[in-house]
């Protein structure tokens, strides 16, 4: 017969997943951000209804995007700091 070893069995509640990220009215800070920050640029090429109009715009838009992909506005955030002209990039 084969020796025996004691098996020691820890449950741990698991309080937060690491990876999720903290979301306010269903979307992450960047994505806040980034759908506040862009229509007010663009606020007097556009003005009050078109930069409203493009806000709602951006807020549908993350949202589904973020539906899909939690990481969407950081992932666009760093796809803009990139300075090469190549679209194909290998790690």
């Amino acid at each position: 017969m084969g020796a025996r070893y004691p098996v020691l069995v820890i449950s741990v509640p698991n309080l937060k997943e690491i990876s999720t990220k903290e979301k306010f009215l269903w979307l992450n800070a960047k994505s806040w951000i980034l759908a506040i920050f862009i229509p007010f640029i663009l606020f007097p090429w556009l003005g009050l209804i078109y930069a409203l109009l493009l806000y709602g715009v951006f807020l549908g838009l993350f949202s589904i995007l973020e539906f899909f992909d939690e990481d969407i506005a950081d992932i666009l955030v760093a796809r803009s700091k990139i300075k090469t002209p190549s679209a194909h990039f290998y790690a």
